[in-house]
């Protein structure tokens, strides 16, 4: 996709601008890199023949990146030419030594997946997943907050953040009872929010012990994140907003269907059976509209959520958020003249996409909440998720009624979309339809 537009003023006074490190300080973590990567190399000359040994016995870990794949973001990488202000020869560098370590890496992190299939194979196919919640949302609609009421729930379990980041239940049964008594929540999310920056934590609240966008770290084990620091037209391929170059089908359609279903029986045995004696239900939530129709054939009986928000306001959030994002803590912000573009149309693509499918009448299970809603009346809005989510009839008394107070915040970071040359009022004309839909 090429979108040709005003260039965007990437340094603004006053903003703070996460730029790349000095050179000097930039060649000694492309060291620490090069020297992690040479580990990897080493302790693969051992284990490639055992990890290739597992694959033909489970299959390819779902959540690697498949050699094929690696070695066409690598060359992409090597010879892309992205537009203002384009990829520096050491960012460049980066980007190749990151994807060379991915794969030096694979050996070992196969082989982790692996133990869990030998340890506890049988377990976890016997372990019931059959009708799961899914909260299948846009960016910057409220889902974050939602997902956090929900986990809450006795009923449900979602694997929160490092269980995505490190999938391995071997590895959950061995830290808990022993670091996990040694470390305090409040001292790990501690040492997690300093690592962000503000202007991240303005626009999206995270814990490493709480539920996320199951999607994103899903993608942080392979190449395609580093997509969103090579250039316009990678971000367009392979960020899954806005449906993904068809290069890309297979890790929708099978390999993050796979993940999501290994990961939720393991979630679902980790958690262990809820109150009432019956083995809890899954719950996930994320952005994961590229995986629809591949999740409801695998899924029946599965229900999905979604909570939709006026497109023009989603998308200021959206654009100033992913430019928020550390993406690649190395390399600083994506630029505006790269995700500005992108994001106006993977955005309309994703609310024009949602919208045919959560109208449709074809037997799934659908609930659609308004973000209004949402906002002005929880008590109601919990009740409606309640009633056709999960089946109750009356709201449990652990459920939030009200909003907790929320601090006005005067981000560090807020360009509008007349700031970034985004036509608001051809966009409101194109999304007219789905605001419609989104107030009711």
């Amino acid at each position: 996709m090429h979108i040709e537009r005003p260039r965007i003023e990437e340094r603004r006074e006053g903003e703070p601008v996460r730029r790349r490190p000095p050179v000097p300080v930039f060649l000694v973590m492309m060291t620490a890199l090069t020297g992690f990567t040479l580990v990897k190399l080493a302790a693969g000359v051992l284990t490639w023949p055992l990890f290739l040994l597992g694959v033909a016995i489970w299959g390819w870990p779902p959540h690697l990146v498949r050699l094929p794949m690696a070695w066409q973001h690598f060359r992409r990488t090597l010879t892309v030419q992205p537009p203002f202000p384009g990829l520096p020869p050491l960012s460049r560098l980066w980007l190749l030594l990151r994807i060379f370590s991915k794969v030096a890496g694979l050996p070992m992190s196969g082989l982790a997946w692996f133990l869990d299939e030998l340890l506890f194979g049988r377990t976890l196919s016997a372990t019931p997943v059959d009708a799961p919640l899914l909260m299948l949302s846009a960016a910057r609609s409220g889902s974050t907050q939602m997902g956090h009421y929900l986990e809450e729930d006795p009923e449900l379990c979602a694997p929160v953040m490092l269980q995505i980041v490190f999938p391995h239940l071997w590895l959950w049964k061995l830290v808990v009872p022993t670091l996990g008594r040694l470390v305090s929540d409040e001292w790990l999310a501690a040492r997690f929010d300093a690592a962000i920056p503000l202007e991240m934590k303005q626009r999206h609240e995270g814990h490493p012990l709480r539920t996320d966008t199951f999607d994103v770290l899903f993608l942080v084990h392979g190449t395609h994140l580093l997509s969103a620091m090579s250039g316009l037209q990678p971000m367009c391929d392979d960020i899954p907003f806005m449906g993904t170059a068809d290069h890309n089908r297979g890790v929708w359609d099978v390999d993050f269907v796979r993940f999501m279903v290994r990961l939720g029986r393991k979630t679902v045995h980790f958690a262990g059976p809820a109150p009432d004696g019956r083995p809890r239900r899954l719950f996930v939530k994320g952005h994961f509209l590229e995986s629809r129709d591949a999740l409801a054939r695998h899924w029946p009986k599965a229900h999905f959520l979604t909570t939709v928000r006026d497109p023009v306001k989603r998308l200021e959030s959206m654009v100033n958020h992913l430019h928020a994002n550390a993406v690649e803590e190395a390399l600083g912000a994506p630029p505006w003249n790269w995700i500005a573009p992108f994001l106006e149309e993977a955005e309309a693509h994703y609310c024009e996409v949602e919208q045919v499918w959560f109208t449709q009448d074809d037997g799934v299970q659908r609930t659609v909440i308004r973000f209004s809603d949402y906002v002005d009346d929880l008590e109601g809005t919990m009740r409606l998720v309640y009633r056709r989510c999960l089946g109750h009839a009356e709201l449990p008394p652990h459920v939030p009624t009200e909003h907790p107070p929320r601090e006005r915040k005067n981000y560090l970071v807020h360009r509008t979309l007349e700031d970034l040359h985004i036509d608001r009022s051809a966009f409101a004309t194109r999304m007219a339809a789905y605001a419609e839909w989104a107030k009711g």
